[in-house]
């Protein structure tokens, strides 16, 4: 018997768990935290819908919070087998979980501090000691080396594009003899980012499950080049402050690359560039190390003329680094996480300067419903941040070519090598809109059997 349960990333993009149970062992695909409104955060806090200690091991996609941020909690609750990822995965996830952890105590501090919380004391999700203790249990698997899990399960990683070390996972099965190939996307990325592989083509299966962010969508035609280009020649005659909150992970190198690129070539001059994220700093020392998992050669990545820092950057891991930026004067780029302003310093950065009219927030990529940054992008003119009401007086841009997602007509062609029809294909990890226009292109581009799957439900396979 083979069942797949969905516990996460039904009807919105995060909190991504799929649970295969093949012949009673278990296996967990992605181990993500949901963000968002209040109401899918709070599933955060609940106890797992299945036994955490009949889980015998968890394959993680790629690094992102919501991919692999319940694992400290998972082990909170008592799992203990082997976890396995992609090697810059497994780099990455360390620095990603302990930093989150530590966000986690500091937010709870702050709530605690200035009576915001509904409990008397604020409690963090998990404590570094749970961040540790995962760590500990991750295993690096390269591309293309098949693993066997059990006598009945073996999986092989593929590159998935989106950020670096970020994978496919396609899971070989046995249902007493019958076969089973089991093709779990993890994050599309796009075609021709400079800092990470093309996505591989996927391999024929049974059954797939395909993440749909931009499922309804296609990515405007614009230069993201020339935007940014724009907007820093515009703060630089105007003297102004741009606030760029992105993503620790492939979002503050992506830009970084992008805006050092474009003094290169010298359409823009050498404007200071502030990294306010001591994550995203740890995190460009490992881009430089996977050089050879790059499209751009190793002498604009790990070089001496990286263009992933520089003479214009500034690094600030210290706390109060961060707070004299409020008194930086433009032209100035700040970049700081998170990506969609759902904590970390970005917050404390916007109390300070969205109610100021000189300043630019540039956002990039997508921006899940709740969030601030969904806000900021649909015009709000008040925003609360830390339950304080801040008048939104800056410039917003949006540069939707910086996203790490493929859209819809990306999907499409990702999945084109796929000549026969999987048995079933279950749309996941997008907002319903998003998941029910990807659906609906498949069945009349592909006349594929497709299903979106609701949180808890478990289907035969």
């Amino acid at each position: 018997m083979i069942e797949l349960s969905f516990h996460g990333a039904t009807g919105t993009v995060t909190g991504s768990k799929y649970l295969l149970n093949v012949n009673g062992k278990r296996v967990l695909i992605d181990c993500g935290m949901f963000q968002g409104p209040r109401e899918l955060r709070l599933l955060n806090w609940e106890k797992p819908a299945f036994k955490t200690t009949d889980i015998d091991s968890i394959i993680l996609t790629h690094a992102h919070i919501d991919h692999i941020g319940f694992l400290p909690r998972l082990v909170k609750h008592g799992f203990k087998g082997k976890v396995y990822s992609t090697p810059p995965t497994a780099d990455l996830a360390a620095i990603s979980l302990m930093d989150t952890a530590h966000l986690q105590i500091e937010d709870a501090a702050y709530r605690t501090r200035k009576k915001i919380s509904r409990h008397k004391k604020a409690l963090p999700l998990f404590n570094k000691t749970d961040a540790e203790r995962s760590i500990k249990l991750i295993t690096p698997v390269s591309f293309g080396e098949e693993i066997t899990v059990t006598p009945e399960l073996r999986f092989v990683f593929r590159p998935a594009g989106h950020i670096l070390g970020a994978a496919g996972v396609e899971i070989n099965a046995s249902d007493n003899g019958t076969p089973r190939r089991v093709l779990f996307s993890g994050d599309v990325g796009r075609f021709g980012n400079p800092l990470v592989l093309d996505p591989v083509p996927p391999s024929e299966c049974d059954y797939l499950v395909c993440e749909s962010t931009y499922g309804g969508r296609i990515h405007p035609p614009e230069d993201p080049y020339s935007m940014l280009e724009d907007s820093i020649n515009d703060a630089v005659a105007n003297k102004s402050v741009i606030l760029i909150p992105a993503f620790a992970i492939s979002r503050t190198q992506q830009i970084t690359y992008l805006i050092n690129d474009l003094i290169r070539q010298k359409r823009i001059p050498s404007i200071p560039i502030h990294i306010d994220s001591p994550m995203a700093i740890s995190v460009t020392d490992i881009y430089r190390g996977y050089h050879e998992l790059h499209r751009v050669g190793l002498d604009r990545i790990g070089g001496p003329e990286c263009a992933l820092d520089g003479k214009n950057i500034s690094m600030h891991r210290d706390r109060n680094e961060s707070k004299a930026l409020n008194k930086v004067k433009g032209p100035a780029i700040i970049i700081s996480a998170s990506g969609m302003l759902s904590g970390g310093r970005i917050l404390h950065h916007l109390i300070n300067r969205l109610p100021d009219p000189s300043t630019t927030v540039i956002t990039a990529g997508f921006m899940a419903g709740g969030t601030l940054g969904r806000k900021l992008l649909n015009g709000d003119e008040v925003v609360y941040i830390h339950k304080r009401p801040i008048r939104v007086k800056a410039k917003i841009v949006s540069i939707h070519g910086l996203s790490g997602h493929a859209d819809s007509f990306e999907l499409l062609h990702w999945l084109e090598p796929i000549k026969k029809a999987p048995r079933k294909v279950f749309v996941t990890h997008g907002e319903q809109s998003q998941s029910e226009a990807f659906v609906a292109y498949l069945k009349k581009e592909r006349n594929w059997d497709c299903h979106i799957p609701v949180l808890g439900e478990t289907v035969q396979l």
